[in-house]
């Protein structure tokens, strides 16, 4: 490998996060808001929300500019915005929690089951991932895989988008198999290329059958779908692949020999629909654990089925994930976060606590991967964090086949 960044992306990556960060939590609410009619209009004032914003009753303590108390008042959901001497100020009184409120109420016993799910999530994970690696001759531990798991993980805190882990985790099983580095690489590119198509067609069922709430994304995720079956199947047709010269134009390309080897693996992997089939199964089971753990984070905020049915995060979830993968930021941030926004005030819920889910799940998967710290700590793991800060300095290149 070279090492070395180029000055300019090694500026712009850190501006560019800066800036996503700054446009979502600008379009938050920090203050706790109370909106009732009055003449016909909508009045809306800020203050503090006072005991349990997730209630059907509450008082508001209203505040000016400086934060100094107004007025307090009693407010009850759909009815009359009430003074506490019983003056009556409008009708169908509403409130926000802001988001400090917000996560300041979150209660811990959810996000205990979430990072318990969220663990099984990733055992299936890791499950996938050794049979596939098994399946083209790369024989490891269970245990062994679970561990350049977590290496991955614990690299993701710095590469860009939730696949940043992926280019460690393929830098390691390369280095591990070095007489069959092709297929130790498509091992992780099929992983990854599984578990997104799982994601998506798992996506694309609940939006489908979830009648109009989520009618806008159907045609982006029908699109999405379908232009990933039709580059595998151009891909792996043989009279498609003559009719398109796709190997001879593969023999007229830089490194035609290592691309052969990649090819190879990769139809190594298609000749086997039974071993795929499992690995779909073992995707469902990942995906599952993930999702069922957001609602639980949904619930730690007191997002209530009426705002959000679990049936609703099987869409909201794959979909925020999928977008999250792009390779703009590390881990996601700011692009999940927008994405939460978008899909929660799709369905009704507000933007502040589908900010709550998205950051409390990315602080989950934080917490999981700092845990792959400790498999550095292990004797030998030197010349893996070698191999790690290396691939750092060449700003995420995958590994040569």
């Amino acid at each position: 490998m070279k090492s070395g960044k180029h000055p300019l992306l090694a500026v712009l990556k850190p501006l560019l996060a800066i800036a996503v960060l700054a446009v979502v939590f600008n379009m938050l609410s920090w203050t706790d808001t109370a909106t009732y009619q009055a003449g016909g209009e909508d009045v809306t004032v800020e203050g503090e929300i006072e005991g349990d914003w997730k209630t059907d009753a509450v008082e508001f303590r209203v505040t000016d500019e400086a934060g100094e108390s107004v007025m307090l008042l009693e407010l009850e959901r759909g009815a009359a915005a009430m003074t506490m001497d019983g003056t009556q100020l409008g009708d169908e009184a509403q409130w926000e929690a802001g988001m400090l409120t917000v996560f300041a109420s979150v209660e811990l016993r959810w996000v205990a089951l979430a990072m318990g799910l969220f663990f099984v999530a990733l055992l299936f994970g890791v499950t996938r991932w050794w049979r596939l690696l098994r399946l083209v001759g790369c024989h490891s531990s269970w245990f062994n895989v679970m561990r350049l798991t977590y290496l991955g993980l614990f690299f993701n805190l710095v590469m860009p988008g939730l696949t940043g882990g992926d280019v460690a985790k393929a830098v390691l099983v390369v280095r591990e198999n070095p007489e069959r580095r092709a297929w130790a690489l498509m091992s992780v590119i099929v992983d990854r290329v599984l578990g997104l198509a799982t994601l998506a067609l798992l996506a694309l069922v609940v939006v489908l059958i979830s009648g109009e709430t989520f009618a806008e994304l159907r045609l982006p995720m029908l699109g999405f779908l379908a232009l990933g079956v039709g580059g595998a199947f151009a891909y792996f047709n043989k009279g498609l692949r003559r009719a398109l010269r796709i190997d001879v134009l593969a023999k007229k390309l830089p490194m035609a020999d290592k691309l052969r080897n990649l090819d190879e693996a990769a139809r190594t992997y298609f000749s086997h629909p039974v071993e795929l089939g499992m690995a779909v199964l073992y995707s469902l089971g990942n995906h599952t654990g993930a999702i069922v753990a957001v609602w639980a984070l949904g619930n730690s905020f007191g997002v209530t089925a009426e705002d959000v049915g679990l049936l609703d995060y099987f869409a909201l979830v794959p979909i925020a994930n999928i977008v999250s993968s792009i390779p703009i930021m590390p881990g996601g941030w700011g692009v999940g976060e927008a994405a939460y926004i978008y899909l929660f005030t799709l369905i009704g819920a507000t933007a502040s606590l589908g900010v709550a889910v998205s950051v409390s799940f990315r602080l989950c998967q934080v917490l999981l991967s700092l845990l792959g710290g400790l498999f550095l700590l292990a004797p030998g793991a030197r010349a893996e964090l070698d191999d790690l800060e290396e691939l750092e300095l060449d700003a995420g290149a995958p590994p040569t086949p």
